[in-house]
C-alpha cells in the first residue's frame, strides 16, 4: 500500500472534525475518541505501521487496528439468524459477461459453496456485482445468511481474507444508503466502530463484501427509477473496485424494457463494472430428502414417496423451502396427513390458503382451548376461520405502521380490537390477548424485546391480502376509507396482492364485476401516481384476466409498467387510460376497445394474440416486434405494424398520419442494439468476447462497424492489460436509444445524429 492509499483510508476512520496529523514518520489520528499515535516506515514500496508493538503492513494495521474486523466477524456469528436445518439448494451461474462467453451458465448443486467461490474468483481491476436470484420464499435470505456466517467463521481461522456483511432492505427505499448501511452495522450487528466513507474504503479493499436482501422491493416493484440511480452512486463510489451481493427476484440486466435500465448504466458507465447472477432452483427430491433427514425424520424415502402420490413433484409444497419447512412441521405434529394432502391437491392454485389453514388446525383444535368451564375437555377459543380473521389483524396492524414486527403493547391492542369486532366474551377476550404472543404463525422478533413477527414474510404477504379483501367485501363508503387508509401506505408486494386476488376469487358471494367498479371509483380519488391508485389499477387488470365483462367500461386509470403481461381481456372498453411500457408474452386480446389511450410501449410476442381490437383516437408510443427484431417509434409505422396483427383503427386517424411503407432494419442497426444489450451485463466488452456473442455476424460487425462507430463517438477503445481491444460507449444510453428509435431503421442515422 503506497502512502497516498493509506491517507486516504486512514482519513475515512477519523472522528468528524478531528484532522489526521503527518509529521516525518509519525501519524497521530483519533479514532472513535481514542488518539493513535503510530510510526510509519518505507519497506520495498509498502507503507509499515508500527504502535510500538512490532511493524506491520499498512492494510493488515488498518484491518485489524482500525476497522476491528475480527470483532466484526465475532459478531456476525452471533447475530446473523441461521437457518436450523439448512439445505443449501442447487442453482444456475451465470457468471461475468467474459466468463460467461468462456464457459456458458454452469450447474451447481451446492449453491452456498458456488456463492462463495464467485465471490472469491473477483478481479481486481472492475467491481463485480452478483444477483441472487429466485422467487420468493426460495431461500435468497437464507443463503445469505449462512454464507454470513460460513464466511465469518473462515475469516476468524485466518481461512479467508474478508467477510460478508447481510444488510436488510426490507423493502426501504435505497436514497439513504448510508443510514441504511450504518443502522445495520451498529443496531443488529452492535457494531459501532465504522462510518460510512470508511465502510466503502473496506469494500473497494475488497475485505468487506455488503449483500442487500429485499432489493426488488425498489428495482422490481418501483417503475420511479430511484433505485437504479441509488445503485449506480453507490457503484460508482467504489471507483472500479470491490464486489457487493444483490438478492433479488431478477438481475438488472433481465428486463426487457432497456429504457428503465438507462439511469443506472449511464451513471457508471466510464466505469469497469460486471454482473453476474446466481439463480437458485427451487427443490428437488434430492434437498427434501436432506431437509427431512435433518429434521430426523424416519424413512425420508417413503414419506416423500407417499406425498407425490397426492402432489406433483413440481407442487410448490414440495419445492419451495419455506413451505416444505411448515410441512414437515405438519407431517411431526399429525398421526396422519393424508386428509391434508388431499386437501392441497384438490384446491389447485389456491393452495397457499388450505394450506394454511391447515396449519393453523393444531393450533385451534387442541392448543387455544378454553377450559375454564366444568368440562374437562374444554372447548376451542377461536375456530380456525377466526384465527385466520385475528392474524389479519395483525398483518395490517404491521402494514399500516410500516414495520414487519408489533411490540407486546400494540399487540395486545390488535387483540383487543378483533376481540371487540367479534364481539368475543370478556374471558374469551382475556385468552386471546394472553395467547397471541405465543400463535403457531408468529415467532419472537429480534427487532425489540417482546415483539413478535410472522414465521416468514410469505406468512405476513398472504394475511395482508386476506385482511384488504375482508376490508373490500362491504363495498360501502365505510370501504372506501379503509381501503384508501391501507393503500396509501406504499405498494403491495406481488404475493400480498396475489393473496388478495384469489381471496376474492374464492368467495361465491363477490360479484367480481362489482368489486372492479368500486376499484375504478377508489382509484379516482387520488392521483394517477399515488399508491393508491397503482395498486387499485394493479387489483382491476387482474380481476378482468378471463372474465365476460361486456358493458364494462374502464375509465381513467393508469397502468403500471407490464399489466397486460399473461392477461386474457374479453370484451372490455378502456377510456382515457394510461399503460406504462407492457410486455405482450402470453396475453390475448379479443373484442376489446381502446378509446383515447395511450400506451408508452407495447412488445408483442410471437404468442400474442389480438382479434377485433378497436383503438379509438388511441397512441402508442413505441412498440417492439420481439420475433422479427423491431422496435419504432415511428407513428406511422406503428399502425401499420399493429393493422397487420389485428387492430382496428379509425380511418380519420389514419389518414392524418399518412401512407406506411415497411421498412426492414440494417443488419449494423441489429447488431448495434444487441450490443447495447450486452454493455447491460458490462460496461466494457472485449473485441473476443463481441465476435462470440454476435455469431457469423461478428467478424463483419468489428471489421466495420465498430470503426464507424469509434470514428462518431459511440464507441470508444479503452486499454486492455489482456493484449487485445477492449470496448465502452462513448455517449449515454439514454442518447443512443434516442437516435436508434428515431432511426427507421437505418444504421447510418445513427451514426450521423447529435449525440
Amino acid at each position: 500500500m503506497q502512502i497516498k492509499d493509506f491517507r486516504d483510508i486512514v482519513s475515512t476512520f477519523s472522528d468528524p472534525g478531528e484532522e489526521l496529523l503527518f509529521q516525518k514518520n509519525h501519524v497521530l489520528i483519533s479514532v472513535n475518541g481514542d488518539l493513535i499515535e503510530a510510526k510509519l516506515s518505507d519497506k520495498s514500496g509498502d507503507i509499515y505501521v508500527d504502535e510500538g508493538c512490532g511493524e506491520m503492513p499498512a492494510s493488515q494495521w488498518i484491518v485489524t487496528r482500525l476497522a476491528r474486523l475480527e470483532l466484526l466477524a465475532s459478531r456476525l456469528k452471533e447475530t446473523t439468524e441461521k437457518t436450523k436445518h439448512f439445505v443449501s439448494p442447487s442453482a444456475t451461474l451465470c457468471s461475468t459477461l467474459e466468463e460467461d462467453t468462456r464457459n456458458g451458465e454452469r450447474h451447481t448443486n451446492d449453491a452456498l459453496k458456488a456463492t462463495l467461490e464467485e465471490v472469491d474468483d473477483r478481479s481486481p481491476l472492475e467491481t463485480k456485482v452478483l444477483y441472487i436470484t429466485s422467487d420468493a420464499g426460495e431461500g435468497k435470505t437464507s443463503l445469505i445468511n449462512e454464507m454470513a456466517q460460513a464466511q465469518a467463521q473462515r475469516f476468524s481461522n485466518s481461512g479467508s481474507d474478508w467477510l460478508l456483511v447481510p444488510i436488510q432492505l426490507g423493502g426501504r427505499h435505497f436514497l439513504r444508503f448510508d443510514d441504511i448501511t450504518i443502522g445495520a452495522l451498529q443496531n443488529r450487528y452492535r457494531f459501532p466502530f465504522l462510518y460510512y466513507k470508511s465502510f466503502i474504503a473496506l469494500v473497494k479493499m475488497g475485505i468487506i463484501v455488503p449483500a442487500f436482501d429485499g432489493f426488488e422491493e425498489m428495482f422490481v416493484e418501483s417503475s420511479s427509477g430511484e433505485a437504479l440511480s441509488a445503485m449506480g452512486v453507490l457503484v460508482g463510489s467504489l471507483e472500479s473496485q470491490g464486489t457487493i451481493v444483490v438478492a433479488a427476484r431478477k438481475a438488472y440486466f433481465e428486463f426487457e424494457n432497456i429504457r428503465s435500465q438507462e439511469k443506472l448504466f449511464d451513471s457508471i458507465r466510464t466505469l469497469s463494472v460486471s454482473f453476474g447472477k446466481l439463480e437458485l432452483n427451487r427443490w428437488n427430491k434430492k434437498q427434501f430428502i436432506s431437509y427431512c433427514l435433518n429434521r430426523n425424520i424416519d424413512d425420508a424415502e417413503s414419506l416423500y414417496s407417499r406425498i407425490i402420490q397426492r402432489l406433483e413433484p413440481s407442487h410448490a409444497v414440495l419445492t419451495r423451502a419455506v413451505l416444505v419447512k411448515r410441512l414437515v412441521d405438519v407431517i411431526q405434529e399429525s398421526d396422519s396427513i393424508d386428509d391434508f394432502l388431499y386437501s392441497l391437491h384438490s384446491s389447485g392454485a389456491d393452495f397457499f390458503a388450505v394450506f394454511v389453514r391447515g396449519l393453523i388446525a393444531r393450533e385451534a383444535n387442541e392448543k387455544w382451548i378454553d377450559r375454564s368451564g366444568e368440562n374437562d375437555v374444554g372447548t376451542p377459543i377461536l375456530n380456525i376461520n377466526e384465527h385466520n380473521e385475528l392474524l389479519t389483524y395483525v398483518a395490517l396492524a404491521m402494514w399500516e405502521s410500516k414495520v414487519n414486527y408489533l411490540k407486546g403493547d400494540y399487540l395486545e391492542f390488535v387483540a383487543d380490537d378483533f376481540c371487540e369486532t367479534m364481539e368475543a366474551s370478556s374471558n374469551h377476550s382475556q385468552q386471546i390477548r394472553a395467547r397471541i404472543g405465543g400463535h403457531a404463525m408468529l415467532v419472537p422478533s429480534s427487532n425489540s424485546v417482546s415483539a413478535v413477527e410472522f414465521d416468514h414474510d410469505e406468512f405476513r404477504l398472504f394475511y395482508l391480502g386476506e385482511g384488504i379483501a375482508r376490508l373490500l367485501k362491504p363495498l360501502n363508503t365505510r370501504s372506501q376509507g379503509d381501503i384508501l387508509t391501507v393503500f396509501r401506505k406504499g405498494m403491495l408486494p406481488s404475493p400480498a396482492h396475489d393473496a388478495l386476488l384469489r381471496a376474492i376469487k374464492r368467495d361465491a358471494s363477490v360479484n367480481v364485476v362489482e368489486v372492479i367498479n368500486f376499484l375504478v371509483e377508489v382509484s379516482s380519488m387520488e392521483a394517477h401516481t399515488s399508491y393508491s391508485h397503482m395498486n387499485c389499477s394493479h387489483i382491476i387488470i387482474n380481476l378482468l384476466s378471463e372474465i365476460e365483462a361486456l358493458d364494462l367500461n374502464i375509465k381513467n386509470i393508469s397502468f403500471e409498467a407490464n399489466s397486460l403481461g399473461d392477461k386474457k381481456l374479453y370484451g372490455v372498453t378502456f377510456t382515457d387510460c394510461f399503460f406504462a411500457e407492457t410486455n405482450l408474452e402470453l396475453t390475448e386480446i379479443k373484442d376489446c376497445k381502446f378509446v383515447d389511450c395511450r400506451f408508452s410501449q407495447m412488445r408483442i410476442s410471437p404468442n400474442t394474440k389480438i382479434s377485433n381490437v378497436n383503438f379509438d383516437g388511441s397512441v402508442v408510443d413505441a412498440l417492439e416486434l420481439k420475433a422479427e427484431h423491431i422496435e419504432s417509434w415511428n407513428p406511422i409505422e406503428i399502425c401499420g405494424l399493429l393493422k397487420k396483427r389485428g387492430v382496428i383503427f379509425d380511418e380519420s386517424h389514419i389518414n392524418e398520419l399518412g401512407s406506411y411503407q415497411e421498412v426492414s432494419p440494417d443488419h449494423e442497426l441489429i447488431d448495434l442494439m444487441k450490443l447495447v444489450r450486452y454493455f447491460m451485463r458490462s460496461t466494457h466488452i472485449s473485441e473476443s468476447v463481441l465476435l462470440i456473442k454476435l455469431g457469423i455476424r461478428g467478424r463483419e460487425f468489428v471489421s466495420q462497424a465498430v470503426p464507424e462507430l469509434i470514428k462518431h463517438g459511440i464507441l470508444e477503445e479503452i486499454e486492455d492489460r489482456s493484449g487485445g481491444r477492449r470496448f465502452r460507449l462513448g455517449i449515454p444510453v439514454e442518447r443512443l436509444n434516442s437516435s436508434i428509435s428515431s432511426a427507421n431503421g437505418s444504421f447510418e442515422y445513427v451514426l450521423n445524429a447529435k449525440h
